[in-house]
């Protein structure tokens, strides 16, 4: 079975011992994964660095599909970013509003947006509580200004925010619900939302967190919960390949 992750981290160093792209790939063996989608490590203000040294470091390594992350809140300078980064090989922009300090509906996100829809990116996006910037709700508000973009929402809302982060889904076709922590902490949550009749495994992408979150758990517990095969494969690596046209 193909095993991809749509959220993991490349920092240089993670629980006192060197990590990096040896790191990332020897967590990705452990667990099974065949393909990653890789964000830098840490939120900086300005992430343009960080940005570009894990493009350097992913650059021929057929596994890793790099993301960068973007502020938007750096206007002009955020937009130009993103576009250079693609140029070098990034698959997708990640927004990470409650460290950035926005709410992810503000209209300060839609030159991002428009800029991910024009170079034919997805968008990978945090969501967390109201009071964070990134509820689900939010998200939702966001996906319906921007419907041409394919939008992965991390965490799909866990734990006290999963019903608006199914809400938004249904209200917005283009919108996955990924299953970074909730898939090795909760999967049964996973399964319920899959089995609740409005949100089937076609739109659940697993992603696991690493190395904050452990893959290995994260994969095991889609694969404990109880689904068909078929929705197990949707959810650990189909529904990733039509998300990045693999």
């Amino acid at each position: 079975m193909f095993v991809a992750d749509f959220e993991t981290y490349m920092p240089d160093e993670f629980n006192d011992a060197p990590y990096g792209k040896a790191g990332v790939l020897a967590t990705a063996d452990a667990a099974g994964i065949d393909i990653c989608v890789v964000f830098p490590g840490g939120v900086p203000p300005d992430p343009r660095e960080t940005n570009a040294h894990l493009l350097a470091e992913a650059k021929g390594e057929s596994r890793i599909l790099p993301g960068c992350l973007i502020n938007p809140t750096m206007g002009n300078e955020a937009v130009d970013d993103l576009k250079r980064c693609v140029d070098a090989g990034a698959r997708t922009v990640k927004l990470m509003a409650a460290t950035h300090c926005y709410r992810i509906d503000m209209p300060t996100i839609d030159p991002v947006m428009e800029l991910a829809h024009s170079l034919n990116i997805p968008a990978t996006i945090h969501s967390g509580s109201p009071m964070s910037g990134c509820s689900p709700a939010s998200i939702g508000t966001l996906a319906q200004r921007h419907p041409e973009v394919k939008i992965v929402m991390d965490h799909m809302g866990y734990r006290e925010w999963v019903g608006l982060a199914v809400q938004a889904a249904i209200n917005n076709p283009q919108v996955f619900l990924g299953t970074t922590l909730i898939a090795a902490a909760e999967p049964i949550t996973v399964k319920n939302i899959a089995r609740g009749g409005q949100i089937g495994a076609e739109r659940i992408v697993f992603g696991s967190n690493a190395p904050s979150g452990v893959a290995i758990h994260g994969v095991n517990g889609i694969k404990s919960v109880g689904f068909t095969p078929r929705e197990e494969a949707q959810i650990l690596g189909e529904n990733l390949k039509r998300i990045y046209s693999l």
